[in-house]
């Protein structure tokens, strides 16, 4: 099979590969962009911001960045750390609410927490049963969760239960709980917590989340209350349409506006919005050198209103 191999660089030359591509060392020197490669950040993710700027379309520069000097690629990166870590505590949170919220809503009905459980897993076919075996068989020494398999294995109540599958996994019974209770809230909800789980693990996995904030990116349609929501606090329809096509925003937005709506601790509220407040500070830190930098600006300007009104600091 034909591939294409690029030649590993040393940081030297990723120093003078950058520098072909147009990226500047003003406010930043190559000497400090050494040092920061070397000790702090490896070239391909701190390069994948790159996506964020344009290229000369034509004449003497053609193919190389406009605009983008190495302090940029740095300030992104960083962003994007305090970004990851705040809303992976949301994913948590909201994680940890609904198992919260679904095991209340199946207290107060008549469904057995035994034979919940059961149902689900007959309702699987072979394949997926032999997955969900899988899942289970691989945290049987799992110190955190062990106890709980060898205690309850093949009869297992929904709270136990909850306690030893992924979250993807959670979600699928999330989901056939809402259609067995019949509850709108949960089927609704169902359908938020299926839009940030990519987000969710995302975060989990040290990904990039905002190297790509091209619009036009996202294959899913908007949740209708989140929308809503946001012409609510003066979002227009042309503006949420155009920074909602981006799949990373619409997952970001996404998690914020689920975990305003799951969420019922006003301490988990307060701390996450002083936590949120503290991100979108760092956004701005630096952010005159995004002033010619629409994308930059204006994503962050998106961002910044919503956090702004959602998630205010009392």
């Amino acid at each position: 099979m034909y591939r294409t191999i690029k030649p590993k660089l040393s940081t030297k030359e990723q120093i003078e590969h950058l520098e072909k591509k147009g990226v500047k060392f003003v406010l930043t020197s190559r000497e400090e962009a050494t040092d920061y490669l070397t000790k702090h950040n490896n070239y391909f993710k701190l390069t994948a911001y790159r996506k964020n700027f344009q290229k000369h379309p034509a004449g003497k520069f053609k193919g190389q960045y406009i605009g983008l000097d190495f302090q940029m690629l740095k300030d992104l990166a960083i962003i994007d750390m305090r970004l990851r870590y705040t809303l992976l505590h949301m994913a948590l949170d909201i994680e940890h609410f609904a198992k919260v919220e679904l095991l209340k809503v199946i207290e107060n009905s008549d469904i057995d927490a035994y034979d919940l459980v059961e149902d689900y897993i007959k309702s699987l076919d072979e394949v997926r049963l032999k997955i969900l075996n899988d899942e289970l068989n691989r945290n049987m020494n799992n110190p955190y969760c062990g106890d709980i398999i060898a205690k309850y294995k093949d009869n297992y109540p929904i709270w136990a239960f909850m306690e030893v599958i992924p979250f993807g996994r959670f979600i699928n019974v999330y989901r056939f709980c809402a259609e067995t209770i019949n509850d709108k809230k949960l089927r609704d909800n169902y359908f938020l917590l299926l839009s940030i789980k990519d987000l969710r693990n995302a975060t989990a996995h040290n990904n990039c989340l905002i190297n790509n904030l091209s619009p036009r990116t996202s294959n899913h349609r908007t949740n209708y209350g989140l929308i809503h929501e946001l012409s609510k606090i003066g979002i227009s329809n042309e503006v949420h349409s155009k920074k909602m096509s981006n799949a990373r925003i619409q997952q970001i937005v996404t998690l914020l506006y689920t975990h305003k709506r799951i969420i019922k601790s006003d301490g988990v509220i307060n701390h996450q919005s002083e936590v949120l407040n503290e991100t979108i500070t760092r956004m701005y830190k630096h952010i005159e050198c995004y002033r010619n930098n629409e994308m930059v600006t204006t994503n962050f300007g998106f961002l910044k209103t919503i956090v702004d009104n959602w998630y205010p600091i009392v």
